[in-house]
């Protein structure tokens, strides 16, 4: 059985590499929002529609690279306890 202390560095692990996807995730959506006028002043400010469709996808793509990190941190460190765990370390 997985002790309290590996269960709970690997609940931190998997939040440190959560915090690292939703930054870059971040990045994106912020980007997106700028890149099609999100952060006028007074609403949009004179993007075109090319733009527009490029901030969208921007968003799109920066919310799933966040969803999908996540994800893939829970994945990465539940196996290697597993592992660990078997190999009777």
């Amino acid at each position: 059985m997985v002790s309290w202390g590996r269960a709970f560095r690997g609940a931190a692990a998997v939040v440190g590499f959560a915090i690292i996807w939703w930054i870059i995730g971040a990045a994106l959506v912020s980007a997106g929002f700028y890149i099609s006028g999100g952060f006028g002043l007074y609403g949009s400010s004179g993007a075109t529609y090319s733009a527009i469709g490029i901030g969208a996808i921007l968003i799109f793509c920066g919310s799933i690279i966040s969803i999908l990190g996540v994800f893939a941190a829970f994945l990465k460190v539940l196996p290697e306890i597993v592992a660990e765990e078997v190999r009777g370390k």
